[in-house]
């Protein structure tokens, strides 16, 4: 669907803000919950946040199945709406058997109370929400609606994190401040999927048992990435939650938080000009494609240095005063777990290089490799030096992983050029 003239600007405005507006808060609301329940609830609960929230986005991954950029891609409508559905609903069930799996034999072997079992599987309902609407964003999107997606998305965000916090703040309770949460998403996503139900355009009849099947075939290197990635980056709470309390879980993730910082400002710098290089990956002319790969590593390592030197001198303060929990005792943590992020960051850009290049099929075996090594330190390392050994086992894993991914980038170029 095109737009023209007036209408088209205040389409891409109305995407701009609600796209922005709805990220700020998707990639912000740990930041948030965590500072409010470690002031309301203590570190103990914010601990058990940490855990299912992490639990929780690992099954999202599952649930979405990197399906999206298919969705959107597909302008020719190959693959009909009600098939997209029907796919969601097959992952979504199938997110939420395993989920409710960990939380049930976590619980058996003692190795979480009721309500923390409780806790995890009702962020994984959460989360199962958030794949349901998503499937409708993706549609929106489709049709030149991304203004509408933001917008729904921006809804259900400011509900399930409101409600959240209110309800902690009303009955001191992180399980019953999750399920508001979770009643509180499905009930703002339907209002919205039903008021914008012209423009998502149901179509009668049935989805294809063969198109949900390729589907399920075309995404699977995409959702097995993002998962084996995602638990990557998390393998240390895991350890955390296995082999220490609740307190060193939130603590953990209080220092972890920027990270994520360092990765979204690395995305910042690469994806305005992800066109151009997919572009300049056709040409035999490889030199533009690589000077475009040196300037954004560069750039990469230049952000991530004024990152490093940021939380010298002012991160341990500023955390504290955040989380209002000393964090003085974890400041070589915090500079080494940045340094593992600097190679997160480019790990994520080099991955992106990969697919332009048509060697994205190489992704999943590589975290995979990760993951492996991951098993073998991790755990290990958080029993014998505790919280210092969470943070070198995720540096050391982030090094694997870049070293890879630098490997098969090499060859891929050196291929191409041939």
């Amino acid at each position: 669907m095109q737009q023209h003239g007036a209408e088209g600007e205040k389409s891409l405005a109305g995407s701009f803000f609600w796209n922005t507006l709805g990220g700020i808060l998707n990639a912000g609301q740990s930041v948030l919950v965590l500072a409010v329940l470690t002031r309301v609830l203590g570190l103990a609960a914010a601990g058990i946040y940490s855990i299912a929230f992490a639990t929780g986005n690992l099954f999202l991954y599952l649930g979405e199945y990197g399906v999206r950029n298919v969705q959107v891609s597909d302008l020719s409508e190959r693959y009909s709406f009600r098939d997209y559905l029907a796919q969601r609903y097959l992952t979504v069930g199938l997110m939420l058997v395993l989920s409710a799996l960990f939380a049930g034999v976590s619980y058996l072997r003692g190795s979480y109370c009721a309500e923390k079992a409780l806790t995890v599987f009702a962020m994984c309902l959460l989360k199962a929400v958030d794949c349901l609407e998503e499937v409708f964003e993706g549609r929106l999107h489709q049709r030149g609606r991304l203004d509408l997606a933001g917008k729904v998305m921006t809804v259900r965000l400011l509900f399930s994190i409101g409600g959240m916090l209110l309800a902690a703040l009303l009955t001191g309770s992180l399980l019953a401040a999750t399920l508001a949460a979770v009643v509180l998403a499905l009930l703002s996503a339907s209002g919205m999927i039903l008021l914008y139900r012209g423009e998502v355009a149901l179509a009668p009849g049935k989805s294809s048992r063969k198109n949900v099947l390729a589907l399920m075939r075309v995404c699977f290197p995409v959702c097995a990435a993002n998962f084996l990635q995602f638990y990557l980056i998390n393998a240390p709470k895991y350890a955390i939650d296995a082999a220490m309390d609740e307190t060193a879980q939130a603590r953990y993730n209080f220092i972890a938080m920027p990270v994520f910082v360092i990765q979204l400002l690395g995305m910042f710098l690469y994806q305005p000009i992800l066109g151009r290089m997919s572009a300049e990956a056709e040409s035999r002319d490889r030199r533009p494609l690589l000077r475009d790969i040196g300037k954004i590593v560069a750039g990469i390592l230049l952000v991530s240095a004024v990152c490093l030197a940021g939380a010298a001198l002012l991160g341990i303060p500023v955390l504290s005063l955040l989380y209002a929990t000393d964090l003085s005792d974890l400041r070589g943590e915090l500079l080494w777990i940045l340094v593992g992020g600097i190679f997160l960051a480019l790990d994520g850009f080099f991955c992106a290089v990969l697919t332009i290049l048509r060697r994205q099929n190489v992704i999943p075996v590589i975290y995979l490799l990760g993951t492996a090594g991951s098993f073998l330190l991790t755990g290990r390392m958080v029993v014998s030096a505790g919280m210092l050994g969470a943070v070198l086992a995720f540096v050391f894993v982030m090094i694997l992983v870049f070293l890879l991914l630098a490997w098969q980038l090499v060859f891929a170029l050196r291929k191409g050029r041939e």
